[in-house]
């Protein structure tokens, strides 16, 4: 069934539709198997470093007689050999993002809390973020291996089924709107 796009006139396919039927699949496929998906996100961990590692090293050797160059290419260094630490062992790469998640939460909660403290506009919301964060932290930080390990599965599905729920609504409602006029528009 083709309908005829409101913004253009031209017959549209909903080819546009792709992108977050594909996010959405992918993200029950993902809480379905969600040690699958943590092995998944501890490989790309490990592939993002070595990518990154690579071309930090690259351009601080590149640079070498430049402020700060040698430091470029030793963190280089270090995320290249963090990276492969990770694609070796997925499972500890999983489970160190999981847990470095949890202290974030935790440490920004207890940053959060301070902030709340001081300030007056908003000190409720702030409170009960700060407060949220810190339990929330402390719950991933306490979590043994192999729960930490689940627990990124599926916060990655969950997050791929909310991203793919948003953007298969966003195109439908872009289609219901008639192209704005380009004259004062930018």
């Amino acid at each position: 069934m083709t309908n005829r796009d409101t913004r253009t006139g031209a017959y549209w396919r909903g080819w546009d539709f792709l992108p977050g039927i594909v996010f959405l699949v992918m993200g029950v496929l993902a809480l379905l198997l969600a040690p699958l998906a943590s092995l998944a996100t501890g490989l790309y961990l490990g592939l993002m470093l070595c990518l990154a590692g690579s071309v930090a090293i690259i351009g601080g050797f590149a640079n070498i007689g430049r402020l700060g160059a040698l430091l470029v290419a030793l963190l280089g260094l270090l995320s290249l050999f963090v990276g492969v630490g990770a694609i070796y062992n997925p499972f500890a790469g999983a489970v160190s993002l999981i847990w470095l998640i949890g202290a974030w939460l935790l440490v920004g909660g207890m940053f959060e809390l301070v902030i709340a403290i001081g300030t007056r506009v908003g000190r409720a919301w702030l409170l009960a973020v700060a407060v949220c964060n810190i339990v929330l932290g402390g719950l991933i930080v306490s979590l043994k291996s192999a729960e930490a390990f689940l627990l990124l599965g599926y916060l990655v599905g969950i997050s791929f089924v909310v991203r793919g729920v948003w953007s298969i609504i966003f195109v439908g409602r872009a289609h219901q709107f008639p192209q704005l006029s380009t004259q004062g528009a930018l």
